[in-house]
């Protein structure tokens, strides 16, 4: 897992406008959901690299703010209730690890599923305890 949050901050930091990064089944379902969520381009598996292009917006990367939440010394477990609690005014995107993989916390709340939350994305206000 923390493999895969490195390789999600270094979008943060990338001025070029395709990243790589080692192929891995965890950064694929990651890298779907953000092209999902319209936070990248799209991506493309080349052998044993993927490689990422990334979305901007007026000539600056659409990710703003990185927060890794759950770290091996402290995961953080959110049920369904307490992610309609904790999301309320938050304009952010929690990235989860779900029963049923890798969503984010608007899909969560819509599904009804509750999961770790592993980071936060343009996500600047909230702090985690």
């Amino acid at each position: 897992m923390q493999k895969a949050c490195e390789m999600v901050t270094s979008l943060l930091t990338a001025t070029a406008p395709v990243q790589r990064c080692p192929y891995s089944t965890m950064n694929v379902h990651l890298l779907k959901l953000l092209q999902r969520g319209g936070f990248i381009r799209g991506f493309v598996v080349e052998g044993n690299r993927i490689n990422i292009l990334l979305k901007r917006y007026q000539f600056a990367p659409v990710i703003r703010n990185i927060q890794v939440v759950s770290k091996p010394s402290r995961d953080i477990w959110l049920l369904p209730h307490e992610l309609k609690e904790r999301t309320g005014m938050n304009t952010g995107t929690w990235i989860m690890q779900t029963p049923e993989g890798f969503m984010t916390h608007r899909e969560c709340i819509e599904l009804g599923v509750g999961g770790k939350v592993i980071f936060a994305i343009n996500n600047g206000a909230q702090k985690w305890c």
